[in-house]
Formats: C-alpha cells, structure tokens, sequence
C-alpha cells in the first residue's frame, strides 16, 4: 500500500530491470488528456490511494498487466496526491480503488475495489493480440524481504502506512500492512467508533495506540484471504511498483 555493498548493487538492479519492465504512467491534471483521453492503447486508470488495503494488494496485478500485455497502458492516479483536482471533479470517484476503462477517449466501463486480472481485461474489452508478447525474463530475488512506508490520510487523518514483504525466490511469500492512523485530540470522542467501522468492515485487525488505532493485515487475514492477491511479482517489481505509488522503501 517509499538495508552491505554488494546486496545494495544486487538490489538497484533487479529494481531497474522491473522499473524499465512494468512501464506504469502516473497522471495528473498536467497529463491526463494526452496520456489517458488521447492514448492510442486502451487504458486502464486506477484511481488509488496509499491508505486502501485493496488498492495495495492490486499492485501486483496492475505490475503483471502492464508488463504481459504491452498494448494496454497502465495509468494511476494518486487521489492523496496534489495537481488532481480536474480529475476529481470530472470522473465519478466514490470508492477505492475505481478502474476506470478508457477506448479511443471514451470511458466504456468501470470497476470499483479489488478485481482479479481477467475482469480488467473483460471490462476493457481487451482480445489479446495474434503474437503473443514476449515472456518477460524471470529475475531471481535478490532480497528476501522489503518494507516500503508512506504517510498519507485515513478518512481525513493523518496516517503512516507501512507495508512489509517477504520473497522466495522468485514470489511472495508473506505480506503485511500495518496503517497506524493518528487521531487528533479534537475527535478523541470518536475515536471507538471510528475503530469500530473499520472492525465491521473485516480489513483487518484494529488495536488503539497512544496517538490514534492502528489497523493490520497479513496473509491469516480473512480479508487478505479473499483478495487472492498475486504471489508472482519479485522484489525488484514491487519496490518499483510501490515506489510509483509513493511509498519509501528499503
């Protein structure tokens, strides 16, 4: 949902490679016409936010599209993040994430919360081509674990999501989202019943803290369960990935 000198020059390059590899466009209001409305490809817009567990969990599927199918564009929008206010204003964003699916500069579809790959491509519309893309070549782990951070907001509230990863060779094998949210002393009132929604809701486990709650997903959770998040993507895919989405990793 951005720690030796040979694991550091290990690490930049499996992180380059997947960087060239997943070509994933970050849009704003600058660049929105030309790189979605205007695009040549069909485009699949993920309206995200670092403080959604389910836009965090897509980030492997997203990787794994943008990088199989390279006639398709990729393109995120960061709704926490400055320079957006068009976007905002022009599409119908209630929920995240919403996929919007855009041909020939027209929306034909969307889809809202997290969706396994062939739904994208059914609701894009997509007919994969006669030649068949070439299979990425498969790059070894070169780290065993990831941890990559960001701030952002909750419902408003400041929050620090922390999202921590460990590797098999060439796969995920464990993932795990901690979000502490930080409630300032003007809705302290709130508080119980703020962790309360977010308990109902089934996205993980909520503890309070001294400064707010804290919310915390990993693969026992029910909810981690039924997103059947991807465990193909490597390390140097996710940290480019994330690190795309804003996060800080190490």
């Amino acid at each position: 949902m951005k720690k030796l000198i040979a694991f550091l020059l290990c690490a930049v390059a499996v992180a380059a490679f997947a960087a060239e590899d997943i070509k994933i466009v970050k849009v704003n209001d600058s660049n929105f016409e030309k790189e979605v409305m205007q695009s040549k490809k069909p485009v699949i817009l993920d309206i995200t936010s670092t403080s959604c567990p389910p836009c965090l969990i897509m980030i492997p599927t997203l990787i794994g599209i943008a990088k199989n199918y390279p006639d398709i564009k990729i393109a995120t929008v960061g709704i926490d993040e400055p320079g957006i206010d068009k976007i905002k204003a022009s599409l119908p964003i209630r929920a995240f994430p919403t996929f919007f699916m855009v041909r020939d500069g027209k929306i034909i579809d969307q889809l809202v919360g997290a969706v396994k790959e062939e739904e994208l491509l059914g609701a894009l519309k997509y007919t994969p081509s006669k030649k068949p893309a070439a299979k990425p070549k498969k790059v070894k782990n070169a780290s065993k674990s990831l941890v990559c951070k960001t701030p952002g907001q909750f419902n408003g509230l400041k929050n620090l999501v922390t999202i921590s990863f460990v590797f098999g060779d060439y796969e995920i094998q464990n993932v795990d989202i901690v979000t502490d949210v930080f409630v300032p002393p003007e809705l302290e009132s709130r508080r119980v019943q703020m962790m309360e929604h977010v308990r109902a809701s089934g996205k993980g486990e909520v503890t309070p803290t001294m400064t707010g709650f804290q919310i915390h997903i990993d693969n026992d959770c029910r909810f981690m369960k039924a997103m059947d998040m991807k465990r193909t993507s490597t390390y140097g895919e996710m940290r480019a990935g994330l690190e795309l989405q804003g996060f800080t990793c190490q």
